[in-house]
């Protein structure tokens, strides 16, 4: 019998959101400097001034640093691995190096798999993802091995 290969599946944030961190990125851009030119023409003295700029700076190193970072966060569903690109990690997630698998949690909106792995620099991983668990990847967790937790 064939086997059907499974078409990636890619989880991400979708346009309203994306669109949405975009133009708070401007606007923070926009506050950031407007904070800057109000703080070299009203404050006196070279100290506050500088003092000035820099705090203006934050809401334009958080626009150049947090907006790309949301873009790029995505989680891609093989049918032997799990692609992930976090905000501060990227990791390849196979399924042969899963040793269990800590249900899946559905909260309202999101939901997060727990994994402890073999062979792979760290032991274990917390994925949650923003959005509803949909068929594909929750045939892919359920073909995990699980441990069973002791009822209290």
């Amino acid at each position: 019998m064939p086997v059907i290969e499974m078409k990636p599946r890619v989880y991400q944030f979708g346009p309203i959101v994306k669109t949405l961190v975009t133009l708070a990125a401007f606007a923070l851009v926009i506050i950031g400097v407007a904070g800057v030119m109000q703080a070299y023409t009203h404050l006196h003295g070279v100290a506050a001034q500088f003092g000035g700029c820099v705090l203006s700076m934050i809401p334009i190193a958080a626009a150049l640093f947090g907006a790309p970072i949301v873009w790029r966060c995505k989680l891609t569903l093989h049918e032997d691995r799990l692609e992930y690109n976090g905000l501060m990690i990227d990791r390849v997630i196979r399924k042969s190096d899963v040793i269990n698998a800590l249900g899946k949690q559905e909260q309202t909106g999101m939901f997060s798999i727990f994994l402890t792995l073999a062979s792979q620099p760290f032991k274990s991983l917390h994925i949650a993802v923003l959005g509803r668990m949909d068929d594909a990847i929750s045939r892919w967790v359920d073909g995990l091995p699980h441990i069973r937790q002791p009822q209290r």
